[in-house]
């Protein structure tokens, strides 16, 4: 079945319904929403009216995760020097459940870079890293 990409980010696939075996919608949405990395699921049947809504936080799972880095691309965030790299260092020790030594090794990576995964995922760290007053700059590094 098709997957494809929604201007909101989100991905909506083409699945089989498992009470009429019709087509519905399957959308998985996921973003960083009020801070917090969040991730939700529909499923719609417009034939038998079949619904399903599921949510949860934290990263996706592999399988998910690999149709958002197909569908969206590969991104990066950089930074350069740090306006408090003891602020930096906790925003990615909290963010992404890293020891001390390996938050602060992020920030003296050579690029600049401290994270690599979805648009989504950049997107959430970001943001998270300019609400601690730094100024960290996102591109991409594959685009599907």
């Amino acid at each position: 079945m098709t997957t494809e990409p929604c201007a909101d980010n989100d991905l909506v696939r083409e699945v089989a319904c498992r009470r009429c075996s019709r087509t519905a919608s399957l959308r998985l949405g996921y973003g960083g929403r009020t801070g917090i990395l969040r991730s939700d699921e529909a499923f719609r049947c417009l034939h038998c009216g079949l619904i399903r809504e599921s949510d949860d936080t934290g990263f996706l799972q592999p399988e998910p995760r690999a149709r958002m880095l197909a569908a969206f691309g590969t991104w990066t965030v950089r930074m350069g020097r740090a306006q408090s790299a003891f602020n930096a260092v906790k925003v990615l020790r909290s963010a992404l459940d890293l020891e001390l030594i390996a938050a602060y090794a992020l920030l003296k990576h050579e690029a600049g870079i401290v994270f690599t995964g979805t648009k989504q995922e950049c997107e959430w760290l970001k943001g998270l890293l300019e609400k601690a007053g730094e100024s960290p700059a996102m591109s991409a590094m594959t685009l599907a």
